[in-house]
């Protein structure tokens, strides 16, 4: 038949392109800000690459990470908190949503489900689903080399910019607890499983 019309949208055509190309493991502290910095832009909405790819790379990493308890579990399970939205309500896609939902249902009961902190950032989640300050978190999480002491003066620093009061700082999650122990917490990441499963 001549003159047929393609139907693939220009995500289609984005993704076909990309996902040749997959999306390698960070090697350094910079790569992941990198990195960061295309989930921060795909959340934003102003990504150039196929968002859908993206997403699926970050579950396929996930999903490698958490089956070999990797140090960087944290990183890849939020980052897909962060970003698997956009394959559910930006630009839904009924396979990528299955997959991506697939591998949050997995991440929902921890290994190890003991832990001594009183209370984690999953347990205030925004109703809203607003993650302004979530690339705080991951840069905070890429940077392993930085002390709490180092992490706790710039999340003051940044206070200090948006006007925050000093109990309010303190009480923070993105503040005074922007700590990696307690965001790394395999129950914080199960909880913020959970909150993305809905």
């Amino acid at each position: 038949m001549t003159g047929e019309v393609s139907a693939r949208s220009p995500e289609d055509q984005l993704h076909e392109e990309d996902r040749s190309v997959p999306v390698e493991v960070p090697a350094t502290p910079e790569e992941w800000d990198a990195l960061a910095r295309d989930w921060e832009s795909l959340y934003q909405g102003y990504y150039l690459g196929s968002g859908r790819h993206a997403v699926l790379e970050c579950a396929r990493h996930v999903e490698a990470s958490a089956a070999q308890g990797g140090a960087q579990t944290a990183l890849w399970t939020l980052g897909l908190y962060y970003v698997g939205g956009h394959v559910i309500h930006a630009r839904p896609h009924a396979e990528s949503e299955r997959r991506v939902r697939e591998v949050m249902g997995v991440l929902c009961t921890p290994r190890d489900a003991s832990c001594e902190h009183p209370a984690h950032p999953c347990d205030d989640v925004p109703e809203d689903g607003e993650l302004e300050n979530f690339p705080l978190v991951l840069e905070m999480l890429a940077h392993p080399e930085r002390d709490a002491d180092h992490e706790a003066a710039l999340a003051e620093e940044l206070a200090d910019e948006a006007g925050c009061a000093d109990e309010e700082w303190r009480e923070s999650w993105y503040g005074g607890r922007l700590t990696r122990e307690i965001w790394a917490c395999p129950q914080n990441l199960a909880g913020f499983a959970r909150a993305f499963l809905g």
